[in-house]
């Protein structure tokens, strides 16, 4: 009689945990994301500062010695 009462419950109600378990999923993407965005904006600045401080067009009479002691 007992057995009969426990297995006439339905399933469990876990709609709530699965919306939980997507919130939480697409919020870490979002900040993984916006964590790359940020990098890339970084490196891209790295690179205009690089683009400004190396000479655009070393003289050629130069040797690399010369240039880098």
């Amino acid at each position: 009689m007992i057995f009969s009462l426990l297995f006439q419950e339905g399933p469990a109600e876990t709609t709530a945990y699965m919306i939980a378990g997507y919130a939480v999923i697409f919020v870490v993407m979002a900040i993984y994301i916006g964590s790359l965005w940020l990098r890339w904006r970084n490196l891209h600045r790295d690179q205009e500062m690089l683009e400004k401080l190396l000479p655009s067009q070393p003289n050629e009479t130069e040797s690399w010695e010369e240039r880098n002691p």
